[in-house]
């Protein structure tokens, strides 16, 4: 399993995050991002639980310092767009 994720990572694959969930203080309280109920999670892997429910991701990326939860959506990193110069050179 971390074989396949070395790999992706290596070969420069990126994909987009989508913010999931956010830390309410005080303590270590999670909230789910873009849900109709108030639900306040009572510890980390609570929250982690409902994410992998409702998203069926196995791989979390947790900002600690800042207190949020992302997700990969599947979705490609968009590519840069290349800008030439009026004589044809890379800008």
């Amino acid at each position: 399993m971390y074989q396949n994720i070395y790999n992706d990572y290596r070969m420069g694959e990126s994909r987009m995050k989508e913010l999931v969930a956010e830390r309410v203080p005080p303590g270590d309280r999670w909230a789910l991002i873009n849900e109709e109920s108030d639900i306040v999670f009572g510890s980390l892997t609570d929250c982690l639980n409902q994410i992998f429910v409702m998203h069926k991701a196995t791989q979390f990326f947790i900002d600690a310092k800042v207190g949020k939860v992302y997700i990969e959506d599947g979705v490609d990193k968009p590519q840069p767009v290349k800008k030439f110069s009026l004589y044809g050179e890379e800008v």
